[in-house]
C-alpha cells in the first residue's frame, strides 16, 4: 500500500523542495539527527532523491519526537548528541520493531565503537570525515535493504493471518469430526443395543411362540427373565378382578417359603395395581425412591433394587412382570431394555392364550393373525 507523504514536525524543519510521489511508489522517509546544521546541510544535498523525503533532528528528543510522528525508513544518527546518546536512539529504534533502518555516523570510529552500534541494531558504520558518494551509496543500499525487510514483515503478517484462519478453521474441522465420531458412536450403541434386543425377543418369541397354555407360558417366561437376569427372584402377576391381582408363577431366590408367599402378596396387591398403564419399566434403585412407590410397605424390599413391567395389550394391562434382589447386584440397562421390549411381547401372547380359553376378560379384543411376528 503507498504510504502517504508525512506532514514536517514543528520541532525540525525539511531541507530541500519535496518530491511528491507517484501513486505506484511509496515515500521513502530518511531521519537526519546530528547535532550541527551545517553537517545535516551537507547531507542533506547528498542524499536528495525522488520519492525520498528528509527530516532532520539536532537531539534526541527531537528525533523522538519525529519517530513518534512519522514512520520513518532510515535514521542516520550521530552517536554523540547533546541531551543523551545516538546508540541508545539507534537501539530503541530496534526494540520498537520498526522496519527502520539504520546507519550510525561517528567522528570517532573504532572497532568497539562500531560493533557497539551493531550490537545496538545499526545496519551499517561510516566514520568521518564522510565521502559523500560512499555516503549515497550506503543509503541506496540502506532503502533497498529496508524494502526488502518491509517485503518480509509483510508477507510474514500475511502468512501470520492465513496461518491463524487455517488454525480456526483446523479447530472448526477437528470440533466437527469430534461431534461427528461422538454420533457414530451413540448411534453404534443404540444400533448395537437394538439388535441385542431384537436377538432376544426373537430367543423369547422362539421359547414361546407356539406355547397356548398359561402355566407353561409363565413358566418360560421365568425362565427367560432368570437366564437373562442371572441369580434373581422373578414373579409375574395376573390379574384376578377389577384393579387386583395375584401372583401366576414365582422364581424365589433368596426368600424362604413363608417370606415369599407374604412378601409376593404385598406386591400383588400394592405393586401390581401402580403398573397399571405403565409402557415403560420401572427400575427402582434405592429404599427412598421404594418408599415412594410401596409407601408404609417398601422395608419388605429395603436395600433392594427392583424392575417391573407391564405386559400390556390394545390398552390393556394383562400381566405385571417383577425381578428384584440385593442391591449389590443391580440390574443393567441391558436388563431395562429387554423388559421395554418383553412387557408387549408378553402382553401379545397372554392375550392370545385368554382370546382361545375364553378365561378373564372374555371381551378383550382380539383378531384373527394378531399373533406375534417377532
Amino acid at each position: 500500500m503507498p504510504r502517504k507523504a508525512h506532514p514536517k514536525s514543528r520541532a525540525t524543519r525539511s531541507n530541500g523542495p519535496r518530491k511528491i510521489a507517484s501513486k505506484s511508489r511509496p515515500i521513502f522517509c530518511v531521519l537526519l539527527v546530528d547535532a550541527e546544521p551545517e553537517r545535516r546541510q551537507v547531507i542533506s544535498k547528498t542524499i536528495r532523491g525522488e520519492n525520498l523525503q528528509l527530516f532532520e533532528a539536532g537531539s534526541v528528543a527531537d528525533a523522538r519526537q519525529q519517530i513518534a510522528s512519522q514512520t520513518i525508513d532510515l535514521a542516520l544518527i550521530e552517536p554523540d548528541l547533546p541531551d543523551g546518546s545516538g546508540i541508545n536512539l539507534a537501539q530503541e529504534l530496534r526494540q520498537a520493531k520498526r522496519c527502520t533502518q539504520t546507519i550510525v555516523l561517528s567522528a570517532k570510529p573504532s572497532l568497539e565503537a562500531a560493533i557497539e552500534a551493531i550490537r545496538a541494531g545499526a545496519a551499517d558504520f561510516i566514520a568521518r570525515p564522510l565521502d559523500l558518494s560512499e555516503l549515497n551509496e550506503r543509503v541506496k543500499a540502506a532503502i533497498a535493504r529496508q524494502q526488502d525487510d518491509l517485503r518480509k514483515y509483510r508477507r510474514h503478517h500475511r502468512l501470520r493471518r492465513i496461518c491463524k484462519k487455517l488454525n480456526q478453521a483446523r479447530h472448526e474441522v477437528t470440533n466437527q469430526v469430534d461431534t461427528l465420531c461422538n454420533d457414530l458412536v451413540t448411534a453404534y450403541q443404540e444400533l448395537a443395543s437394538q439388535m441385542q434386543q431384537a436377538v432376544q425377543t426373537s430367543e423369547f418369541s422362539g421359547m414361546v411362540r407356539d406355547e397356548l397354555d398359561l402355566e407353561s407360558l409363565l413358566r418360560k417366561t421365568l425362565e427367560f427373565l432368570v437366564s437373562k437376569a442371572g441369580a434373581t427372584n422373578a414373579v409375574i402377576f395376573l390379574p384376578s378382578s377389577m384393579d387386583e391381582y395375584t401372583v401366576g408363577g414365582y422364581v424365589n431366590y433368596d426368600c424362604t417359603s413363608d417370606s415369599a408367599d407374604v412378601l409376593l402378596q404385598h406386591l400383588a396387591d400394592v405393586l401390581a395395581p401402580r403398573m397399571i398403564g405403565h409402557t415403560t419399566p420401572v427400575h427402582i434403585t434405592d429404599d427412598r425412591a421404594m418408599r415412594e412407590l410401596l409407601n408404609d410397605d417398601y422395608p419388605y424390599l429395603s436395600e433392594c433394587h427392583l424392575l417391573a413391567f407391564a405386559c400390556i395389550h390394545k390398552d390393556e394391562t394383562l400381566g405385571v412382570g417383577t425381578v428384584f434382589r440385593n442391591q449389590d447386584s443391580p440390574f443393567d440397562s441391558e436388563m431395562v431394555e429387554l423388559c421395554t421390549a418383553l412387557g408387549p411381547m408378553l402382553g401379545e401372547y397372554l392375550a392370545r392364550i385368554i382370546r382361545i380359553h375364553h378365561r378373564h376378560l372374555p371381551d378383550l379384543p382380539f383378531e384373527e393373525g394378531d399373533e406375534t411376528c417377532f
